[in-house]
């Protein structure tokens, strides 16, 4: 699905990624690294191999897009603990196959705690915004900027309603001022939004990216 976004002609992906074009540049927010081993120290029962399903999920956008750059929106990692065990090892591991690949990373509210990934992953690192082919890019929505502004942070959701049914899927945010991106992570929640007069929302539904008509959704706004 291609969208002007502020001048900007962005591909929103159903891998929950975004792709600039004129730049060759991937963007993707929200990895939340480690938070599914967090809970799991923490005793809580959740799933995991959620890590290398992202990271297989990056591997094959790299593969299919060849990317000069691939640009992180903030919150590579989720906290302290993602610093010592399997996640981080996976990172390195990945940076190293794909060290070829420019990668950057724009700091997020969970990186402050988290901590900036070690050296061995191969990561630049900047505090919001930095500006990118005519974009600020940023981790939070509202970030003051001059220019159009790509975020994640929201961790976007949509609740799409049918006859007898409704589901909710992850979905892009394009509201006048600013890009949403969904949360890459396979384990990070989503908050519902409500699109006001003038945004639109873009579901990530199965193999496609479709623009949501208003009708046929129901939302509360949300702030993450």
């Amino acid at each position: 699905m291609l969208i002007n976004a502020g001048g900007v002609q962005v591909e929103l992906l159903v891998e929950r990624a975004a792709w600039l074009p004129a730049s060759e540049t991937l963007l993707v927010a929200d990895l939340h690294l480690g938070k599914a081993q967090s809970f799991r120290r923490l005793g809580v029962p959740v799933p995991a191999g959620t890590t290398a399903a992202m990271l297989r999920r990056l591997d094959g956008l790299i593969e299919r897009r060849m990317p000069r750059e691939l640009i992180v929106l903030g919150d590579l990692l989720h906290g302290p603990l993602s610093q010592r065990g399997p996640a981080i090892d996976a990172l390195a591991d990945w940076r190293a196959r794909h060290a070829q690949v420019a990668v950057r990373m724009v700091r997020g509210n969970h990186d402050a705690s988290a901590g900036d990934p070690p050296p061995a992953c191969g990561i630049e690192v900047s505090n919001a915004p930095s500006i990118h082919a005519g974009l600020a890019l940023c981790h939070e929505p509202d970030e003051p900027t001059g220019c159009f502004r790509v975020a994640g942070h929201v961790h976007p959701v949509v609740r799409i309603l049918g006859r007898i049914d409704r589901i909710r899927v992850a979905c892009f945010w394009l509201r006048p001022d600013a890009l949403i991106l969904p949360a890459f992570g396979e384990f990070t929640g989503g908050w519902p939004v409500a699109p006001q007069p003038g945004e639109q929302v873009f579901a990530v539904a199965g193999s496609d990216v479709i623009l949501v008509p208003t009708s046929r959704h129901r939302a509360r706004a949300s702030r993450r």
